[in-house]
C-alpha cells in the first residue's frame, strides 16, 4: 500500500499535527494570481441561498476561515477530517454558530443519504485507499439536486520541486501525495460516477522569494516518512534555489489544480 493512503501513517505522521500541512500551504502565498486558490474556488462555486454543507478533509479550516461570513443566512457547515489534529486546528481558525466539527472518514461517512446541499472534498481523494468507495460515499450523502465539489492537482503541479530533489538525492521521494488521484486520473474516473460535470482549471506560477518557506515545503514531503536524505542535501537544495532567486529575483514553480463540480 502506498504510504500516502496508509491511514495509520496519515493519522500518526503526516497529519498528526498541522505543521507539515501548514508548510505546504505557506508556499502558495507567493502566487502571481490576483486571487488565492481558496478565493478562486469560492468564486466558481457561486453559493446562492441557504445551504447545508459537508466538508470532507477540512484540514486547518483555511477555506471557511475566509468564507464562512459570506454564506447566505441560514446556512450551516459541518467540517470534518480524518485526523483529530486537523479538526482541532480548524476549530482554532474557524468559529461561529453555524459551524460544527467532527472526525470522519471519506470511505465510511456516517451521514444519512441525501443529507447535504453541497459536499466538498478538496485535495482529499488521493488519500482514500478505496477510491470507488469514497466517491460512492460522497455521492450518497449529497442531495439529488445538490452539488459535489472535488479538487486535486495535475501531474505537472509543483513538479519542479520534486525533479530538483531527485537530481540531488536518489532517496528523495519519487512518489507524491497526489499521484493516486491526479487531474489526469480524475478526468477519466469521475465520469463513471457523475453525468453532469463542470471542470474549471486554476493554472498559475509561484514566484517564491523566501528560501526558508521553500525548504520547509520540501521537508514536509520527506520528514513525515522518516526518509534519510544525504548529508548536505538541504544545503545543496538551498544553493540551487537561491541561485535562481539571485538571477531572476524569485524561484518559479508552476502549479495546476482543477475543480470539478
Amino acid at each position: 500500500m502506498s504510504i500516502e493512503i496508509n491511514k495509520e501513517y496519515l493519522k500518526d505522521a503526516q497529519y498528526k499535527k498541522s505543521d507539515y500541512l501548514e508548510a505546504r500551504i505557506a508556499i502558495h502565498k507567493f502566487t502571481t494570481s490576483k486571487e488565492t486558490f481558496q478565493e478562486w474556488i469560492w468564486n466558481q462555486i457561486k453559493i446562492e441561498g441557504s445551504v447545508k454543507i459537508l466538508e470532507v478533509g477540512c484540514g486547518t479550516g483555511a477555506f471557511w476561515k475566509l468564507h464562512l461570513s459570506k454564506l447566505p443566512a441560514g446556512s450551516v457547515v459541518l467540517m470534518t477530517d480524518f485526523s483529530s489534529g486537523m479538526t482541532e486546528k480548524a476549530k482554532s481558525n474557524v468559529s461561529g454558530d453555524n459551524v460544527q466539527f467532527e472526525v470522519a472518514d471519506v470511505e465510511n461517512l456516517t451521514y444519512e443519504d441525501s443529507s447535504f446541499d453541497l459536499v466538498m472534498a478538496h485535495h482529499v481523494l488521493y488519500h482514500a485507499s478505496d477510491k470507488d468507495k469514497a466517491l460512492k460515499e460522497l455521492k450518497r450523502v449529497c442531495k439529488i439536486d445538490g452539488r459535489l465539489t472535488i479538487t486535486t492537482n495535475s501531474e505537472r503541479h509543483m513538479l519542479k520541486v520534486y525533479e530538483t530533489g531527485r537530481k540531488l538525492d536518489p532517496n528523495f521521494p519519487t512518489d507524491r501525495i497526489i499521484d493516486t488521484f491526479t487531474e489526469e486520473i480524475a478526468d477519466t474516473e469521475l465520469s463513471r460516477y457523475f453525468d453532469n460535470i463542470d471542470k474549471h482549471v486554476c493554472e498559475e506560477y509561484l514566484h517564491v522569494t523566501d528560501i526558508d518557506i521553500m525548504l520547509d515545503y520540501v521537508r514536509s514531503g520527506v520528514e513525515p516518512r522518516n526518509i534519510k536524505v544525504s548529508d548536505g542535501f538541504y544545503d545543496r537544495y538551498r544553493e540551487i534555489v537561491t541561485g535562481e532567486m539571485k538571477d531572476r529575483g524569485y524561484y518559479e514553480i508552476m502549479k495546476r489544480s482543477p475543480l470539478y463540480i
